[in-house]
């Protein structure tokens, strides 16, 4: 074995290492620092989900708190689809089994313009090939299937916006837009 691949070798080692420990980190509310969702937090649902036919995908939101979520959407999502009928999730407490980081890149199409239209410009920036992607940063939050073996995950994003402007949701945020349909308990640490 040379030095160099022994090198590379003992880089790539350190990195699988730290890139194993790292872990998902999310705040309380958007004055607050960042805290692990621990062992021991619980996503209920407080009446039973349904998700139409065709779908694996249902939005989890109260309709009367759309705005209070600032752009913030959550989705109830499962493993199967059934084309036929509509599937339902009990209502019911549900562990959750950990926590995920999540990014939504979002890309548009420029419509095409017929010849008697003229011709479409788009300046180009330094460096940016005509714009930056949009994205909705998130979270994945994995939940324990012994619930219902078809129940997957919950995904919340937040707002849809340019890198610079966007962030991921609070859990303040999530908790508005879930409303009276669901209820996340987080175990936060307490303080000394």
């Amino acid at each position: 074995m040379t030095a160099n691949t022994l090198i590379r070798s003992s880089v790539l080692g350190a990195l699988v290492f730290l890139i194993g420990g790292c872990q998902t980190l999310v705040r309380e509310s958007v004055e607050t620092g960042w805290v692990e969702v621990p062992a021991g937090s619980t996503l209920t649902l407080n009446r039973p989900v349904s998700i139409p036919p065709g779908r694996a995908r249902v939005f989890l939101s109260d309709r009367d708190a759309r705005g209070a979520g600032g752009g913030t959407s959550c989705v109830l999502e499962v493993r199967r689809i059934d084309d036929a009928s509509t599937q339902s999730i009990p209502a019911g407490e549900i562990p959750i089994t950990r926590v995920q980081n999540y990014l939504a890149l979002v890309s548009g199409r420029v419509p095409t313009l017929g010849p008697s239209e003229g011709v479409r410009f788009q300046l180009a920036g330094h460096g940016d090939s005509g714009g930056s992607q949009m994205i909705r940063p998130g979270y994945h939050f994995w939940l324990d299937d012994s619930h219902d073996p078809n129940l997957m995950r919950m995904t919340c994003l937040g707002r849809l916006d340019d890198p610079a402007y966007t962030r991921a949701p609070t859990l303040a945020e999530i908790r508005a837009v879930l409303g009276d349909v669901a209820t996340l308990k987080v175990e936060l640490p307490t303080g000394p």
